[in-house]
């Protein structure tokens, strides 16, 4: 392994100066409250982009905000690409606000309309909540894409960790209920199983507490999420390395962080869809840390990371 960044040190030592506990040793409400501190703490410059709109949708389990990120104004007749971002926070923390400079610099910098998602969160509403909200926008977005002045043709699905996982899972959903065509999906650091994660040693090697998060955050995550974990665990919905069939699914860009418990099993997916027949890109940032992506504004790994994101959905929804 690659040694750890000079700012990713310099980060740890600093929330573990603070008083850092790992979330599972935390009451949920404090760690919600921490989390958003923290991403806005964290965050890099919020760009100016050319419109912002909130709208609040007629959701699955009733209204359900999203918010809409505009490159350049619209022009009549014109379509722009959409990302559609599913933000991270293990299905129970993190809204619009944490990720809002993460959406910013997507927008403006792959020259496309970001779609944010406030899905319903853990454990108030547990597995598939998430998974439906984040699902029907994508299904709204396909009705109303001439309204909204969107390609249907040209749609990614995004999102870092718990949001990545819902990415997958959501382009599983789209596949297997025939529904809206995915033209590009992007996951960044994934959970991509919720069981023990025995089976990849990144889970346990990196999961000390030393690097973030920890290897009992997973279970707690878990338990949150899942209303029967024991049962739910092997859903493919819940743990996309379960699905047997990748087969289908758009080109994927996988990112991940070598310092990250979930590294393996990303690597994983990577190797699963390759063999599925799927255009997989897998890319490990060396040196860095799980949150590295949102945390742009103090590690220079999270706006590589942003970057790479933006350059992929701009060749990739603009061929």
């Amino acid at each position: 392994m690659a040694k750890l960044r000079a700012q990713e040190q310099a980060l740890l030592e600093q929330i573990k100066a603070g008083g850092f506990r790992p979330t599972y040793q935390v009451p949920l409400e404090e760690t919600r409250a921490s989390l958003t501190q923290m991403a806005l703490m964290m965050a890099g410059p919020k760009l100016d982009v050319a419109a912002v709109e909130d709208r609040l949708l007629s959701g699955p389990g009733g209204k359900l905000p999203i918010r809409i990120y505009c490159a350049a104004p619209p022009m009549p007749g014109e379509r722009s690409p959409v990302a559609l971002y599913f933000h991270g926070g293990g299905f129970c923390l993190g809204d619009l606000e944490t990720h809002d400079h993460v959406f910013r610099f997507l927008c403006k910098n792959a020259g496309i309309t970001v779609i944010a998602v406030d899905y319903r969160l853990a454990p108030e509403n547990k597995f598939p909540a998430a998974l439906e909200d984040c699902y029907h926008v994508l299904c709204w977005v396909a009705e109303n894409a001439a309204a909204i002045g969107i390609d249907a043709s040209r749609v990614a699905l995004v999102g870092d960790s718990a949001g990545g996982t819902l990415a997958v899972a959501v382009s599983l959903l789209a596949r297997d209920r025939a529904g809206p065509q995915i033209a590009y999906q992007v996951a960044v650091y994934p959970a991509l199983t919720m069981d023990d994660g025995e089976a990849f040693p990144s889970r346990r090697e990196l999961g000390n507490g030393e690097y973030f998060l920890a290897f009992e955050d997973f279970d707690f995550f878990r338990d949150l999420y899942l209303p029967d974990p024991a049962a739910d665990v092997s859903n493919p919905l819940v743990s996309p390395l379960y699905a047997g069939d990748l087969s289908g699914l758009s080109p994927t860009l996988i990112v991940a962080a070598e310092y990250d418990p979930c590294r393996d099993e990303n690597a994983r997916y990577a190797e699963l869809l390759e063999a599925a027949g799927v255009a997989a890109e897998h890319v490990c940032f060396a040196g860095t840390i799980h949150p590295f992506f949102l945390f742009d504004g103090v590690l220079e790994s999270g706006r590589e990371g942003q970057r790479l994101v933006a350059d992929r959905l701009r060749q990739q929804l603009n061929p």
